[in-house]
């Protein structure tokens, strides 16, 4: 990491800059009964299962794997799967995303993650997962605290997932998965780029905003459009150009938040030349226009 470019702070220690975006959906607990079954399903996220009681066998790649009691299982995007209880079982379970080549590469290269429990890895999980159960309301009603502690601990629970060590592995071809992670990386990168780049840090408009390349990106990775975006789709379950919109919509929103930056800015730091072209597409991405967004979250 190089140094501050500005002369005062050129003696100073650096922190990375982050500018991650963490989903977390479908959290639940629920008690179920011998047979329960859930069909065949795929997610655009990873998935983690824990029984807390009980026993339950999730299918996927045409294997049954067996869950009992403290078991933990972490299943990555785009992966089939189905799940029938086994007994009177009580299970916890949601889906999740870091959007960083380095975390989804390292979590998807080593495929289906199983941790039984009572294993030197399965201790710090269970302890992570058990705080997020805590956070658990009878009332599903949460505040903006609840959310904000629901963040921490999924903040703990993947930092304790990174650091583990394998303990059943699927392969996968790591081959088009290094290939779909560059296009991932090389997508997001570029976008943060653009919009840092076209706001310096006190918010001033710079004279360009470079226009973000899905074919330049694999140009420089030597593939074909056609074929970087089948390998694409087989890892991630999507193209890459629905990739690049999710990422603008999650943009465009933290965006709308500082009313210091007018609408048109946000258009052209997101690559639209056409601010009403960009107002429609906000529209149909979110049903509001951005003046109506930034209205509702002031």
């Amino acid at each position: 990491m190089k140094s501050f470019e500005k002369k005062e702070l050129q003696g100073s220690i650096r922190l990375p800059a982050l500018d991650w975006n963490i989903s977390f959906f479908g959290g639940h607990q629920q008690d179920i009964n011998p047979g329960w079954h859930y069909p065949s399903e795929r997610h655009l996220a990873f998935e983690v299962f824990y029984v807390v009681e009980g026993a339950i066998n999730v299918t996927a790649f045409d294997n049954t794997i067996r869950l009992e009691s403290g078991d933990i299982m972490v299943l990555y995007p785009n992966v089939w799967h189905e799940t029938t209880s086994l007994t009177n079982t009580t299970y916890f379970n949601f889906h999740f995303n870091l959007d960083d080549e380095r975390f989804v590469t390292n979590l998807i290269n080593q495929g289906i993650l199983n941790f039984p429990n009572g294993s030197l890895k399965n201790i710090p999980l269970i302890k992570s997962l058990d705080k997020l159960r805590d956070v658990l309301n009878k009332n599903m009603a949460y505040n903006f605290k609840d959310e904000l502690k629901l963040h921490v601990l999924l903040s703990d629970f993947i930092f304790q997932l990174f650091s583990s060590e394998v303990l059943e592995h699927t392969s996968l071809n790591s081959s088009q998965l290094k290939i779909a992670s560059s296009i991932a990386y090389g997508i997001r990168t570029t976008l943060q780029k653009n919009i840092h780049s076209y706001f310096n840090e006190d918010f001033i408009v710079s004279d360009h905003s470079s226009r973000l390349s899905i074919d330049k990106i694999y140009s420089d990775l030597k593939i074909s459009p056609s074929y970087g975006g089948e390998v694409f789709r087989k890892i991630y379950g999507y193209a890459p150009r629905q990739y690049l919109t999710k990422l603008k919509i999650a943009q465009a929103k933290r965006l709308l938040q500082m009313p210091d930056l007018s609408v048109i800015n946000i258009s052209e730091a997101l690559g639209y030349q056409d601010p009403a072209h960009f107002s429609r597409q906000f529209k149909k991405w979110t049903e509001n226009t951005p003046y109506q967004y930034r209205k509702n979250h002031q």
